[in-house]
Formats: structure tokens, sequence, C-alpha cells
């Protein structure tokens, strides 16, 4: 099956090739015939469990019906051989990679991502050695004790004749500035060490969420209904770390009330985001959370008026980056200029897809008089039906290959950029 071909497509060929009727296959995945012909003729998002269930029934892997397989996993692999110098042919075969040898594909993702994060440690290490006054005070003391005891012992060594009251003492000196120095020096050490043998615990807790939150399945589905709130607590049970721990039960917690304002079935029945804009009493914001967390193939970015992500959920064919702002032509960051107005745009990746995006920045803060609100702007992503004139942008600067970007803040560790709207790395869809 060609890479370019859409899901619903691939889900089509793979059904006719195995000669299963379209009702059977619809019966063994627990949908309708009727949502699984419009799944194959492209008029219906589909990922999460429905994508994994039609894999299974199919016989084949996930990723060999997801159009872009996991484009976030395709991004990391293409970004980690950028980084080694890989020529665009190279680099162009990192979806095949992922999508034929996808655990091969994440161990490449996860040495980078190891790489990444040590690569933070060892630039919060040399910033607090510049800038913490205690542990410079230590280095300083450390410096200090070496150059005593280093003075000591060429006294000692260079005078063969001492008197013995001074040897004695000198021989103290000698003995309590080692100690000094070995104390100094194990705390400094121990230090570094601790952050080297973090693992996962180099991970912002941020981060960590992110990535808590893409390896569950079906998390939405656990939290709806009145009494979501109260399956929080065993959901993130697992996290180690205690800030991660607390920062993804807040998430959750919010997507629990998310759920217990706008239900699942409202959601999935609702074509656009104006069909539930009543049901959610114009809570624009609301609707647009639950169109992209409870409805597959759909994704979702969260900002805040600072332009970092506080929430994403990729979808394939649209990749997000994990740390740092995405690509400034985004709507999500457009909307802050007109809080309140609910924008609807159409985009197109470097690879040539059509996004619809629906965009708009509210305040979370209750409104008072001289206060300012604090804002942020959630932007819903929805693969375009239909050709149509959009706006290029890109995944992000370091990872975007157009060439000639008013917009751009850092060189692209693709080496050889490609001007906006062609294809280099993957082939257009059609």
């Amino acid at each position: 099956m060609p890479r370019s071909m859409p899901t619903g497509s691939r889900i089509r060929d793979r059904r006719l090739e195995l000669a299963i009727k379209q009702g059977a296959l619809a019966a063994k995945v627990g949908i309708s015939p009727s949502y699984l012909n419009l799944i194959e003729h492209n008029r219906r998002p589909i990922g999460g469990s429905l994508l994994i269930r039609l894999a299974e029934a199919l016989g084949v892997d996930r990723a060999a019906l997801s159009e872009d397989g996991d484009s976030g996993l395709v991004s990391a692999v293409q970004a980690a051989g950028a980084a080694r110098g890989l020529g665009p042919d190279s680099l162009a075969q990192a979806a095949d990679l992922a999508r034929r040898l996808p655990d091969w594909a994440r161990v490449i993702q996860a040495q980078a991502q190891a790489l990444a994060a040590q690569a933070r440690t060892i630039e919060a290490m040399s910033d607090r050695l510049a800038h913490d006054p205690s542990l410079a005070e230590a280095m300083h003391e450390l410096l200090s004790t070496v150059s005593v005891v280093r003075s000591t012992a060429s006294i000692l060594a260079q005078t063969p004749e001492i008197d013995p009251n001074w040897l004695a003492r000198f021989h103290a000196n000698l003995d309590e500035d080692s100690r000094r120095l070995a104390e100094g020096a194990e705390a400094v050490v121990g230090l570094f060490d601790r952050k080297a043998t973090a693992g996962d615990g180099n991970l912002l807790p941020s981060e960590g969420v992110a990535r808590f939150l893409e390896a569950q399945d079906d998390l939405a589905g656990a939290l709806e209904g009145p009494s979501g709130g109260a399956a929080v607590p065993d959901l993130v049970a697992g996290i180690a770390d205690p800030a991660t721990r607390t920062l993804a039960a807040e998430v959750l917690t919010r997507d629990a009330a998310d759920a217990a304002r706008l239900p699942r079935p409202l959601v999935e029945m609702a074509r656009t985001p104006d069909d539930l804009i009543d049901a959610a009493q114009g809570d624009m914001a609301l609707v647009l959370r639950r169109m992209g967390l409870a409805v597959p193939g759909r994704g979702l970015v969260i900002c805040d008026a600072a332009g970092a992500m506080i929430r994403r959920k990729p979808v394939a064919g649209f990749p997000l980056p994990v740390v740092g702002a995405g690509c400034p032509l985004w709507p999500v960051y457009a909307a802050f200029r007109q809080p309140g107005r609910a924008l609807a745009a159409r985009i197109e990746t470097p690879d040539g897809a059509g996004w619809q995006v629906h965009a708009v920045a509210a305040s979370v803060t209750p409104p008072k008089f001289g206060t300012e609100p604090v804002l942020q702007s959630t932007m819903l992503l929805t693969r375009a039906d239909t050709p149509g004139r959009a706006e290029p942008v890109g995944p992000g600067c370091r990872t975007c290959p157009r060439a000639d970007c008013a917009a751009r803040r850092e060189p692209s560790v693709l080496s050889e950029p490609v001007a906006p709207g062609a294809a280099a790395l993957l082939p257009a869809r059609p």
C-alpha cells in the first residue's frame, strides 16, 4: 500500500484484499456498517482504540493502516538522522523505517531523547556553576582546600628535617584538610551523579506528562461520565516523579470536568465545532478541547500567552514538538491577537497535506477590574476533506524544511531545506 494513501482508503483496500464484507468487519470491531463506510471514504477521522481494533481484525500492524504511521516517531527519526548529518535521501526513508520496523524506530527515538536529556542536564549544570552562589562558593572552597593540601604536601616533601612538633602539626593539618577536601568533592560529585543517573528524572514535569498522555490508548474514555474524576488517582498512580504525577492529575481532573460538561456522545455526533457551541453554552475553548481529545483522528494544541505548549495531542501527519513552541504561523498563536474571537483557517504542512484548523484564545481566570486576564489559546486540527487554498506552516522551526520563511527563528536540522509547499521528505498527498 502506498504511503501517501489516506487511512480510510488503506482500510478499504485491505478489507477487499481479504474479501471481507463491510458489514462483517463493522460487526467485528463494534461499529455500524454506515460508519465504517464513512471511514473508508475518508469522511470520518480515525485513530486510537478503533484503529487498533481494525488493524487486528485485518491482520496488520496499526502503522500499516495509519496514513503516516506514527508521525511523531517519523519526525523524531528524521531529526535524529539529520543531527548525524544524513542527507535528504536517507531522511526520506524515516517513514518507511517507522512503518516497517517501529520497535527499532522507537529505539532511535529513545536514544535521541536520552541524548537531548543529557544535553539539557549539562546545560543546566553549566548554568548553575556560573550563576548559583552557593555552588560557586562550594567550588571556591574546594579549590582553596586543594591549594592548602598541595602546599602542605610540598613543604613535607621538600623539607627533609622538620622539628617533630611542627611535623605533627603539619600531619594534623594535612589530615584535617584532606577530610574536608574529600567531603567537599563527594558532595559536588554526588550532585552531578544524581543528575546523570536520573534517567527519566531528567525530563521536565511537562515532558513527563506529555509522554504519559501519549502512552495511554483511550485515556479520554476512562474520564467520561459524572464520576470520571474519581478515576484520576488510579490513572496517575504509576508515575514515579511526584511533580509529574501532580501535574498529570491536574490535567486529567480538568479533562474529567470537561467530559461532564460536554458528554462524549454529543461530541462524536458533531461534524464541526459549530455543532456543539450551544451544548457548551458558548464555551468555544471547551468545544475544541473535547473534539480534540474525545474524537480519534483529530489533534489538539493548547498554549499560554508566552507561546509555550501546555497541552498537546499529536495526530497522524501533523507532528508536534514535545519541548518548545511550535510554528509561529500556527493559528493558535494568531488567536491571541483577538481574545474571544473564533478563528477558522486552512493550513498546509510541508508534505502538502491540508488541515482545517479552529482556534480561540480565552481567559482561564475570572474577570476582575484592574487585573490582566490569564489567556490560553486552543487549536483543533482536522484533516481537510477536499483540496483548497491553504496557508503554508511547519511543524516547528527546528524540523521544518521550508526555506526562506520570514517567521523562522532558528536553523532547521534538515540539511537541505525546500521551498514552501514542496514535498521533499515525504511525497505529497493526493
